[in-house]
């Protein structure tokens, strides 16, 4: 039996994120796969595959190959999705996908909160370090909208209002990360329900039970919620079509925790933008200190003073001084994101010398 599971610790690490060997990981394989859903996980490709022709090259019957991956989409370890009136699979990553997976529906039995503390385990012992290695963050971070600095050039793919206004499958789920921190007892106590999923995996998400369908105005009440309460937006790092808007925070999100729990500065994508402080105008409040997700301001001598070295560009700061002393301005380095989630994967791959999956 642990060889089957040894092998499917070998199969998560085929995908951009990784899943090193590690104790840890194999007793969380070992809880959320059955075994028979540990050796289709073996044989399912990562890019979806049809349904029948997936059974045909298994040499099992079509209708206990749908049973069985119909119960792993269920439980969040399986993509699935019908097209022209024909059912598509693929196996998901441990991270994004999986994970996520596991915490959407916020229960909090026994058994959720044994893979919470897993997960945790995991996370802090070097898949956190693995997963957010590479020079290609899986994940940029979205600036407030209003605080762009007017004038500036701006692309479409950094305007998070509008491109929740120009979407048409939406979809709101729980903050994974938060749900994950309250069963271990230590959530920072901000608001769940505002992470935003989109497109086909929205559909999906909705079809399952992880998340429920949302209207535009919802999403924008939920986007409001988030910047009130202090939340960093964070989308995949890529210019279109993106899956997911997570709405982070410092302490619970795997995302932030990169730079506040691993000291990684690369982990998340900064924004085109970083904060900027008038000192003319700045009276030392220290409303910035309360808001920075990641700690890049600090006050001396009753004056802001930005980290520009940690500074994600959120723009959270900007929104919340009451002084107006602080603003976004174009940053001299910057990346720009991958086109789409197939080169962002291939990239980061290719970073890892790692194969597709």
């Amino acid at each position: 039996m642990d060889e089957l599971y040894e092998r499917l610790m070998e199969r998560m690490d085929q995908f951009p994120l990784g899943a090193p060997r590690s104790p840890n990981l194999l007793k969380l394989l070992k809880t959320i796969f059955l075994p028979e859903e540990a050796e289709m996980a073996l044989r399912l490709p990562a890019v979806p595959v049809e349904l029948e022709e997936f059974a045909s090259e298994l040499g099992r019957p079509v209708e206990e190959v749908e049973r069985l991956l119909e119960g792993m989409a269920d439980h969040g370890l399986v993509f699935a999705r019908d097209r022209g009136g024909k059912k598509y699979y693929n196996l998901l990553p441990l991270l994004p996908g999986i994970f996520e997976m596991q915490f959407m529906k916020a229960e909090t039995t026994p058994a959720k909160r044994r893979v919470a503390q897993l997960f945790d385990a995991y996370y802090h012992e070097g898949w956190g370090e693995e997963a957010f290695s590479s020079r290609t963050p899986m994940a940029r971070v979205l600036p407030v909208q209003e605080e762009i600095p007017r004038g500036d050039q701006v692309m479409p793919y950094e305007l998070v209002r509008s491109y929740i206004k120009d979407s048409v499958s939406m979809a709101i789920t729980n903050c994974f990360c938060r749900h994950e921190a309250e069963l271990l007892g230590r959530s920072c106590g901000a608001p769940k329900a505002v992470c935003m999923c989109f497109g086909p995996f929205a559909d999906f998400l909705v079809e399952r039970g992880f998340a429920w369908r949302a209207t535009t105005e919802e999403m924008l009440a939920a986007l409001d919620r988030a910047e009130k309460a202090g939340l960093v937006h964070v989308a995949d790092n890529i210019q279109e079509k993106i899956n997911f808007i997570c709405n982070c925070c410092g302490c619970c999100c795997g995302f932030l925790g990169t730079i506040t729990k691993l000291g990684l500065s690369g982990g998340v994508a900064s924004s085109r933008y970083l904060a900027s402080v008038d000192e003319e105008l700045c009276n030392g409040c220290e409303c910035c200190l309360e808001v920075c997700q990641v700690k890049a301001v600090e006050v001396e001598d009753e004056r802001a003073r930005v980290d520009a070295a940690r500074c994600i560009g959120c723009g959270l700061c900007a929104s919340h001084c009451p002084s107006g002393a602080l603003s976004m301005k174009v940053r001299e380095e910057w990346r720009e994101p991958l086109p789409t989630l197939a080169d962002l994967g291939m990239t980061i791959l290719r970073e890892r010398d790692k194969p597709l999956a």
